[in-house]
This record gives structure tokens, C-alpha cells and sequence, in this order.
């Protein structure tokens, strides 16, 4: 792996970690709250690519598994993996290697911002609240459709994290390619 690569992996997770900071917005009807976070996991998937996207993911899981509190709301240790949100948690790694696997096909930076949009909303937004809601069915009292459709209050804000996320990485993508010229 090249130092480009581990460079552009470490400040990833920096940005996920700083997303952490915004405190989460409790919903009443859910006990998952709003949390921007998720957007990173976006990020990475589109700008680091399915590989390295996923290597920032999996190890910014495992300083959560460690101990360190840098989910949003400053929670972190192995007891978050077994909770209400473990769903959430084990659907990031797998949404960011799928909108890498995705945006390295399709390329949404040549496209119009759409295709980056579409990717990212399926891939990560409709995937990670899919997961989430399956694994809140687990590990409560919750059926697995009564999840599904109290998971349909992150829709309106998660629509908006995947456009700005797209927006964000084209703009980051631009920088990159202006800086190799």
C-alpha cells in the first residue's frame, strides 16, 4: 500500500470521527436517533474506492470495538456491536465496499451528479437503514415490519446526507484531479 493510499485512509477516518461530534437527534418513535455520521461512510466509499474506503471503515470500527467513544454521542467499546444499532454498525463496511464497487464502475464524476446520487442513496442510504432496521427487529421487541417502517423517518434527511455527500466528493474528486495536472 502506498502512502497516498494510508494518508488519504487516515484523514478518512478523521472526518468520520469529527462527523461523531454533531450530537444525534433523538426521534420518539425510534430508539435510534438521526445521526450524521453515516455520511462519512458514504464519503469514503466514493472517494477512497471499494478497497480502501473499506479498510478506513473497518479500522475506524475496530478503534470503536477497542473502547475509543467516537460514535456520535461518544459512545464506543464492544457493547455498541450488541445493541440497538449493531444493525447500522455491521451494514457500514459493506455500504461503503458497495458504493465503491459501484462509483468505480460507473464513474459519477464524469457523470452528472445523479449517478453519484443514485449509488449513494442505494448503496448507503436505503442499505444501511435496511440493515439497521432488520437488526432493531432482532434485538427488540420490534417486528421486522413495524422496523422497516418507523426506519422510513431517516429517509428525508439520509436523501439529503447522499446528495451533499456526492456533492462534497465530486468537488474533493475536482481538487484531486487539478492537483495531478
Amino acid at each position: 500500500m502506498k502512502t497516498k493510499d494510508i494518508t488519504r485512509i487516515a484523514i478518512m477516518i478523521s472526518i468520520i470521527i469529527v462527523l461523531g461530534f454533531f450530537p444525534p437527534i433523538p426521534l420518539g418513535l425510534l430508539p435510534v436517533p438521526i445521526v450524521i455520521q453515516n455520511a462519512g461512510f458514504m464519503l469514503s466509499g466514493l472517494l477512497l474506492g471499494k478497497k480502501n474506503g473499506t479498510i478506513a471503515t473497518l479500522l475506524f470500527l475496530l478503534l470503536v470495538a477497542i473502547g475509543f467513544p467516537i460514535l456520535a454521542g461518544g459512545r464506543g467499546g464492544i457493547a455498541v456491536f450488541l445493541g440497538i444499532t449493531a444493525g447500522y454498525l455491521f451494514a457500514y463496511p459493506f455500504a461503503t465496499f458497495l458504493i465503491g464497487w459501484a462509483s468505480e464502475r460507473v464513474n459519477p464524476y464524469n457523470q452528472n451528479i445523479f449517478w453519484g446520487f443514485g449509488i449513494t442513496f442505494l448503496f448507503g442510504a436505503l442499505f444501511i437503514d435496511f440493515c439497521g432496521a432488520v437488526g432493531m427487529s432482532i434485538l427488540s421487541d420490534m417486528s421486522l415490519s413495524k422496523s422497516l417502517m418507523a426506519n422510513l423517518a431517516f429517509i428525508p434527511g439520509d436523501t439529503i446526507k447522499a446528495f451533499l455527500t456526492v456533492f462534497i466528493a465530486q468537488r474533493i474528486s475536482k481538487s484531486f484531479d487539478q492537483r495531478r495536472n
